[in-house]
């Protein structure tokens, strides 16, 4: 299939939407060391995207087949969902002590995997699992201050992902109109997590807020 620069371009946009949707979740962490966590992930994140982007824009310019960028993709993610889903149940665990430990011993037993049976196949099961895990610790502290719009676009996100993979596995997947239905559903689940994330972390500083008045107020 010829895969026109319009659509490559196309791509950076679900990439946009849901590297700002992780960061500003990244910044209901209630504890700075979390906050900077999250953020260095939502960075990872998108760097990932980022790079198979650049592999897509190359490839279809006929610029040459950068198969590096391609493949940059999952091992950012997953390092990166990791440390965004560790700051998030850092939130959930109300800024409690959340060991990092088990979050590094997940992500370094996958990247073991993918050395030792030289396949990316394990980073993409971690990539997926942690981002999945970043949805729904975000839509329980969404949940916690009653966000429940928030919580149905989390889901909304989720379930739109989960629909791609019964289409990459149709016999149409490598037609043009199929890359369009999948970039175009991608692009509306990330669209959901943006918004979601941006629900969430209002509602988490309005209660910040309303506690920093009651306590000024005693």
């Amino acid at each position: 299939m010829d895969y026109p620069i319009v659509l490559a371009v196309e791509d950076f946009v679900p990439v946009i939407l849901g590297s700002t949707g992780f960061a500003l979740l990244s910044r209901t962490a209630p504890t700075p060391r979390a906050q900077q966590a999250g953020l260095a992930g939502a960075i990872l994140i998108g760097l990932g995207g980022v790079s198979k982007c650049i592999w897509k824009l190359a490839y279809s310019a006929e610029i040459g087949d950068w198969t590096l960028f391609e493949q940059a993709l999952f091992p950012l993610m997953a390092a990166g969902a990791t440390l965004l889903a560790w700051a998030l149940a850092v939130t959930v665990r109300h800024g409690r002590r959340t060991h990092a430990w088990p979050f590094a011993l997940a992500f370094a037993l996958c990247v073991a995997g993918a050395i030792f049976g030289q396949s990316l196949n394990p980073l993409f099961v971690a990539a997926t699992l942690g981002v999945t895990a970043v949805s729904v610790l975000g839509a329980i502290i969404a949940a916690r201050y009653q966000q429940w719009w928030a919580v149905s676009l989390y889901v909304l996100g989720l379930v739109l992902v989960m629909g791609l993979v019964p289409l990459r596995g149709s016999d149409s997947h490598h037609t043009l109109a199929f890359q369009w239905l999948e970039q175009g559903i991608n692009t509306s689940a990330q669209a959901a997590l943006l918004a979601a994330a941006w629900l969430t972390l209002r509602a988490t500083r309005r209660a910040s807020l309303k506690q920093a008045t009651v306590g000024a107020s005693q």
